[in-house]
């Protein structure tokens, strides 16, 4: 057969490269894990699944699933199905964080996936079940303390679900839809149609760019996720006009047009919306309404420079999520229950060359946890899904090498180079045009942007797209992710010499 990496592209040092069908579940275990984590104030750490039985047991449930009929399958599902309503039951029922209930769900996923992996016409039902999961999960989240304990224990059922169910697409095939409608929640606020989606004023929207330096901002956080942009939506009362508010690298702080927004390259799209019973929305339905109008009346008049620093408590120069913060925050909703830390040695090394000085910040996957908020559709190209694996595998394995003391780099020669394009690109934004080093990002760190983004994630890509080719003749499946990341590592163990100073 033909292997669908070839048709779609026209390891670490933890342990060999020999998984079986382990992978198809293991996922969700493909956060980097350092040896320790430097201090933040109060010790952030990254989140660790600390699964490995439940994993193990798993490759066995594969294995025999792979041999089970359809019919069989099935009944299987039948009983997952009455083990996930009665997991969701004491959910529902709790008191407190019910801790266990949820990680038992957690698992119930996996092996839900497993089913799907195994026999695609089971792959709709799982991603129904998925869905609901996360619905009724997130609706008793409302009770619950806004804590670590939370953040992470719905991290478990809303990001696990989700990687889950990409396992399991991968390996049976693009057969679910790209739009998946999560909960309808009633909003009081203008609303606009976007290709039979209906986004209301005040929404947010989470988004995956496929840019390497997205897969960077995805999986860098302590809670490693799939988003890395965050935006908000404004709808004209009066025209019906939609409007993004977001803030991006290059520019800044931008208004931009629908259209526009949806032009641009995303491998997901995420719309989220808070809850109407919320106190704030019981006592002015309008709020978000009149938070997104603020912040649009603002930036049109004096647009912000964008915030490398990412320091959100300093609204004069934006970051994307600081445009939703302080939208809301002025009149009176403090968002970001939750601050991930990006913690890890490399990581931190890595972006404090690029400019960041806030490690503790607003990253935009924490607003997914937050049970202030419902999710309300998710747009995924389920096409590129692919790609985007083979972008989080070389970042997961890149950053594995940063915690162990590589640095991106470039060549002593292309330091004067940068400099120069610096001064142009100062003249450039005087004049009013598109800077080609973005304004407040150094000469240094745009030379090492360039480096990960020119040099060393196509090159690893090209790479590791054969070893992935290599791995489906052999196997006769698609590499699972947690085998690409072993083979991105094994590619970057063999290039030295090709990346050159570039990664050093």
């Amino acid at each position: 057969m033909t292997p669908r990496f070839r048709e779609q592209s026209r390891g670490r040092r933890r342990r060999p490269v020999a998984l079986g069908a382990l992978g198809l579940v293991l996922v969700a275990l493909m956060v980097p894990m350092p040896p320790e984590a430097v201090s933040l104030g109060g010790e952030p750490t990254p989140f660790r699944w600390d699964a490995a039985e439940m994993f193990e047991s798993l490759e066995a449930e594969f294995e025999a699933v792979r041999g089970m009929t359809v019919e069989e399958a099935r009944v299987a599902t039948e009983v997952l199905d009455d083990e996930g309503g009665d997991l969701l039951e004491r959910v529902a029922a709790a008191d407190v964080l019910p801790v266990d209930a949820l990680e038992q769900l957690a698992e119930l996923q996996f092996r839900y996936g497993v089913l799907g992996a195994a026999h695609p016409d089971l792959l709709p039902q799982a991603d129904a079940f998925v869905t609901d999961a996360r619905v009724q999960v997130m609706r008793a989240a409302a009770a619950w303390p806004a804590e670590r304990a939370t953040h992470e224990a719905l991290y478990r059922v809303v990001f696990g679900g989700r990687l889950t169910m990409e396992e399991a697409i991968v390996q049976a095939g693009p057969i679910v839809p790209d739009l998946v409608p999560i909960e309808d929640i009633p909003s009081a606020t203008p609303f606009i149609d976007v290709q039979g989606v209906r986004v209301h004023s005040g929404d947010i929207l989470l988004s995956r760019g496929g840019a390497p330096t997205s897969a960077l901002i995805a999986r860098g956080s302590d809670f490693a996720n799939t988003f890395s942009h965050a935006a908000l939506a404004h709808v004209d009362d009066e025209t019906g006009v939609g409007t993004v508010v977001e803030s991006l690298i290059e520019t800044g702080t931008v208004l931009t047009t629908v259209e526009e927004y949806l032009e641009s390259k995303k491998h997901r799209i995420l719309v989220l919306r808070l809850r109407p019973d919320l106190p704030e929305l019981q006592a002015d339905p309008l709020l978000p309404h009149r938070a997104a109008t603020t912040m649009l009346e603002r930036l049109r008049a004096e647009p912000a420079g964008y915030d490398f620093a990412m320091d959100w408590a300093d609204p004069e120069r934006m970051f994307c999520s600081e445009v939703i913060y302080h939208a809301f925050s002025e009149l009176g909703l403090h968002l970001w229950s939750h601050r991930s830390a990006m913690s890890t040695p490399g990581l931190v090394r890595w972006l404090g060359a690029m400019g960041v000085r806030e490690f503790r910040t607003l990253v935009p996957s924490d607003l997914e946890y937050d049970a202030r908020f419902r999710a309300v559709v998710e747009w995924r190209d389920v096409e590129a899904l692919l790609d985007y694996r083979l972008d989080n595998a070389i970042t997961d394995a890149l950053l594995e090498n940063a915690d162990a003391g590589v640095d991106l780099g470039y060549a002593w020669v292309m330091r004067p180079v940068g400099r120069a394009l610096k001064g142009v690109s100062m003249a450039q934004a005087a004049l009013g045009s598109m800077p080609l080093i973005p304004t407040g990002m150094s000469s240094d760190a745009a030379l090492r942007v360039r480096a990960l983004v020119e040099v060393v994630n196509p090159t690893v890509k090209e790479a590791l797209v054969a070893r992935a080719e290599a791995f489906e003749d052999e196997r006769g499946y698609p590499a699972p992710y947690w085998a690409l990341v072993e083979l991105a590592g094994q590619a970057l163990d063999s290039m030295t010499t090709e990346l050159g100073p570039s990664l050093r």
